[in-house]
């Protein structure tokens, strides 16, 4: 029991190390959006998944050995890292508000920039075309 303990608890570490990271991560975004930075969103979200590529695959280590959730010095470890995963999960929820929210404000200003690019472009000033033949100025 003692091998398997110690490796419960670096699966463990671990999964708190990587949720760590996602907080990161997630920090960056909540930055990025507001700026509209596309490029450095990409990155940071091809980082975060790799992040929870891995991520996942510790939760499966940790999920085929159903033993280690019973072990007692594991107790506190599991709690923190539920605690920390519910608090990674709230963060990530706000920025994808916030990405929403900021999505929509961009769509409604692309929106209006071509409504007003339509609208110039469709108007016609009557003294353009009376000026391309017209005689305005000469002795008749």
């Amino acid at each position: 029991m003692e091998q398997g303990e110690e490796e419960a608890r670096k699966c463990l570490q671990r999964k708190l190390q990587i949720l760590e990271q996602i907080a990161a991560k997630t920090e960056t975004l909540s930055r990025f959006v507001p700026d509209r930075k596309i490029t450095g969103l990409g990155r940071v979200l091809r980082e975060r998944k790799a992040l929870i590529d891995e991520l996942a695959v510790v939760h499966a280590q940790i999920a085929n050995n159903p033993a280690w959730k019973h072990e007692a010095g594991l107790a506190t470890l599991v709690q923190e890292a539920t605690g920390k995963h519910r608090e990674v999960l709230e963060r990530s929820h706000q920025v994808l508000q916030q990405a929403m929210q900021e999505k929509t404000r961009m769509a409604s200003e692309i929106r209006s920039s071509k409504l007003y690019r339509h609208a110039r472009s469709q108007y016609v000033t009557p003294w353009r075309d009376m000026m391309a033949g017209c005689r305005f100025n000469t002795k008749g």
